[in-house]
């Protein structure tokens, strides 16, 4: 009796630095922040206590009904065609192919790269007097010319272009191991019963690569919702309100207007929105998968 209390304080003991750093890390300031949404702090006074006026205010605000117009939009392509992509993709090097090796590489190099430095690069080809104009100029095709960067109909497709650029590498690696992990006797069988190659891919590949799709589009969901850098970087939100996620319109809010009152409270919903919609996912595309 006395030995199994002696390791149960060992286990609390050893429990204790990880409970406590969750405590300071993550606990903390999300309870301040919760408690902040409710008030009018401006970070510099006392703040006041305003009850839900932060939530009715954000049920009202068009700016943030734009950014989550455009949010859920970056989300939507992201899913809908760059899952594919990455899955396609790791179709492709996953033949064998003499420069499969350098491919991978260089499909994957795009992922290591900060995306800071993708969104100056790209930056300095997409403004209007930059390497893309220059291209279409060079080739006569001056119709073509168009400000990128600066125009409503072409920012946030710009946007897209680079994070589907930068992004389906990654989704290809991790659909890659899970194409290595397919029994290879499987395939072999369907050929020999005559299926066809998208046969095999429809009923063979895509069940036992489940939870590989779930993990892609978990990460695809996550990383479009939390969309930041690229927009901050490239067009601050612009043209007027075209390229401004959620993300970056609570940073304005917080820190350019400061209002972290307000901030904070659109942070609350937003998290509500991540978790709703990441736990949608989550139970569809778990209930498809098939264990090997």
């Amino acid at each position: 009796m006395r030995s199994s209390r002696s390791f149960y304080r060992l286990k609390v003991f050893f429990v204790l630095p990880a409970l406590l750093l969750y405590g300071i890390f993550t606990l903390y300031p999300f309870l301040s922040s919760l408690l902040y949404s409710f008030t009018n702090w401006d970070g510099l006074q006392s703040p006041d206590y305003v009850g839900l006026a932060n939530y009715q205010a954000l049920f009202h605000d068009k700016a943030i009904v734009q950014a989550a117009k455009n949010t859920l939009y970056v989300l939507a392509v992201m899913v809908l065609i760059g899952n594919p992509l990455s899955l396609i993709l790791a179709l492709l090097l996953n033949l064998p192919l003499r420069s499969r090796g350098l491919l991978r590489t260089l499909f994957f190099l795009p992922a290591l790269m900060s995306l800071m430095v993708i969104s100056i690069s790209w930056g300095f080809i997409l403004q209007y007097d930059g390497l893309l104009n220059a291209i279409l100029t060079l080739f006569g095709f001056e119709n073509g010319i168009q400000d990128w960067l600066g125009t409503m109909d072409y920012a946030l497709p710009a946007v897209i272009l680079i994070l589907l650029w930068q992004g389906t590498g990654f989704g290809a690696v991790i659909y890659l191991a899970g194409l290595q992990s397919v029994p290879r006797e499987l395939q072999e069988s369907a050929q020999i019963d005559g299926a066809t190659g998208l046969q095999r891919i429809y009923h063979i590949t895509i069940p036992l690569i489940m939870p590989f799709i779930t993990i892609n589009t978990f990460l695809g969901i996550a990383g479009s919702l939390k969309l930041f850098d690229v927009p901050f970087v490239l067009t601050n939100g612009g043209p007027g309100t075209a390229t401004t996620t959620l993300g970056l319109l609570i940073y304005k809010y917080a820190f350019v207007h400061e209002s972290y009152g307000y901030a904070t409270a659109a942070g609350m919903l937003f998290m509500v929105l991540i978790a709703v919609v990441t736990f949608l996912q989550l139970s569809i595309t778990r209930r498809r998968e098939v264990e090997m």
